[in-house]
């Protein structure tokens, strides 16, 4: 339910791709505004999803309460969350060095 007001409440109202300007003339640099826009786009999601996860292992780890068992699952919470932000980090280091050697 969080998730859903999440993205609910996520503007994305200044992706534009007009068509018309893509028919007309070089459509390179409208698509290239286009895929950074996107790409600034799945930043901000993947650095939300980054912060409530790293938060909800910390509340996890809060209310574990010396069970061995919570403990540990928050330890593989807080693994999942930092790798998944190691993978959108180079991604992003992958795409920019893409964009610069073409």
């Amino acid at each position: 339910m969080l998730l859903m007001h999440l993205f609910a409440s996520i503007d994305l109202t200044h992706i534009s791709l007009p068509i018309a300007a893509l028919m007309a003339g070089d459509p390179l640099p409208q698509l290239n505004k286009f895929v950074q826009q996107i790409e600034t786009t799945v930043r901000i999601v993947g650095g939300t999803v980054f912060l409530i996860a790293v938060a909800v292992a910390g509340i996890m780890r809060m209310v574990a309460f010396g069970n061995e068992r919570r403990v540990a699952l928050s330890n593989m919470a807080l693994t999942a969350a930092v790798v998944g932000l190691i993978i959108m980090l180079m991604a992003t280091a992958l795409s920019q060095f893409i964009g610069k050697a073409f």
